[in-house]
């Protein structure tokens, strides 16, 4: 049997921007609209001959129009201070979005139609320390915590994981759900076990068929730069806990707690892509990207387990879901985006076959297509979300718009595919 052909797209639409590509998203209210996160690191001599260095960003809103492909600069919104590492809307507050930030800083903004001009525009609604210690200390990663309000005690309690260079990880939230005006309170802090850096977070609830009613279990997990992944399960919040607004405690106590020592991955843990699937023998089902250039599927237990895996070319930086899951009979497909740091932007097919829920199944991953004409590190890549990640046609084919970006030449561009 030949392999099947990867599709190649070429670039419909290239724009250059004035500061390096760092993170992207497009926004869930304006679909047609996307904001870029930049960094630039500027070197200066002092006085006395010694190196000096500045890091500053920016946050720039993008359209895209659908139709013709065109790329359109709205909005640059400077940000002096500090540079961005990461930028995520909000789950349920779909114009709001968070950056994470070299000054160890969490700063808020709200992507919302001008009254002036009909346009959306960028406003910056406020800034949270989240390093009191140090501001030296970047915040590398933010994770918003999921909008199922399963993860903190409160009915209208929010909030979000947010990960640091030197090893460390921070819970942060609020009782009453203002983001704007709530202060936020340090949740929980886990201290850093080696220092060294936290490069992602991801919240995932599953379901664990072995808990009667309390049957949907709160994880945090995160991947540093020594390829180790930590899981972390806390305590299933009840239906009154969630009624309890007067609690204090916002997260609850941690349940289980482990890390698998690097044991699969054999450099930074860039990437986790938690699985919508129930617990397998009381353990998660991931997606894993790592800068050893290979993606994988991972069963988090203690020691944890690789179900399989395949080489990008590329560092695994960055991995989304295009779409839903589709299922057909035995078999269950999720449509992935991958953003391979040296090798460009990949759309894969990772395939799940198996008999019943509560077994690991046999898996597969398929590379459908490859953009690879970046010159540098793609770090942020995105899919247009206006058909809700790529329509579907009569002959079950989607039809995809992406705009990835790299780093170092300072590119963004426009792609399409069929998958």
């Amino acid at each position: 049997m030949s392999e099947p052909t990867i599709q190649t797209p070429q670039s419909e639409r290239t724009v250059f921007l004035d500061q390096p590509p760092s993170c992207l998203e497009f926004c869930p209210e304006d679909p047609d609209y996307f904001v870029v996160g930049t960094y630039l690191l500027s070197e200066t001599k002092n006085e006395d001959g010694e190196t000096v260095q500045k890091k500053t960003g920016s946050l720039q809103l993008w359209k895209l129009d659908p139709v013709s492909l065109q790329l359109t600069h709205i909005q640059t919104l400077t940000i002096p201070e500090a540079a961005i590492f990461d930028l995520h809307f909000h789950p349920r507050h779909r114009s709001i979005l968070a950056i994470a930030t070299s000054a160890g800083t969490v700063s808020l903004f709200r992507v919302a139609r001008s009254n002036d001009t009909g346009s959306p525009v960028i406003q910056h609604l406020r800034t949270i320390t989240v390093r009191e210690d140090d501001r030296s200390i970047p915040a590398l990663f933010l994770a918003w915590v999921p909008p199922e309000r399963r993860v903190l005690r409160g009915e209208v309690a929010d909030g979000f994981a947010v990960t640091f260079s030197d090893g460390k990880t921070s819970v942060f939230g609020i009782h009453s759900g203002n983001l704007e005006k709530d202060e936020f309170e340090e949740a929980a802090t886990f201290e850093a076990r080696e220092s060294i850096e936290v490069w992602f977070a991801a919240w995932g609830l599953f379901r664990d068929d072995n808990h009667g009613d309390k049957n949907i279990a709160p994880f945090l997990f995160t991947g540093d730069d020594f390829g180790s992944l930590h899981t972390r399960r806390f305590v299933t919040i009840s239906g009154e806990d969630n009624d309890d607004d007067s609690t204090t405690e916002l997260l609850p106590p941690v349940l289980l707690d482990h890390d698998d020592r690097a044991r699969h991955h054999t450099a930074g843990l860039t990437s986790i892509l938690p699985l919508p699937l129930p617990l397998v023998n009381g353990a998660p089902l991931l997606l894993t990207g790592s800068y050893d250039e290979f993606l994988r599927v991972y069963h988090a237990t203690r020691r944890g387990e690789v179900l399989a895996d395949t080489r990008l070319d590329g560092g695994v930086w960055r991995l989304q879901f295009v779409g839903a899951p589709m299922e057909s009979g035995n078999t269950l497909s999720f449509l992935v985006l991958a953003s391979c740091m040296h090798a460009g932007a990949r759309v894969l097919r990772v395939t799940r076959r198996s008999e019943s829920a509560d077994e690991v199944g046999e898996w597969d991953i398929e590379v459908l297509a490859q953009f690879t004409e970046h010159e540098s590190m793609n770090y942020a890549s995105g899919i247009w979300r206006g058909d809700e990640g790529g329509a579907v046609d009569s002959n079950g084919k989607r039809k995809l718009l992406c705009v990835s970006s790299s780093f170092y030449d300072r590119r963004v561009c426009v792609s399409k595919a069929e998958v």
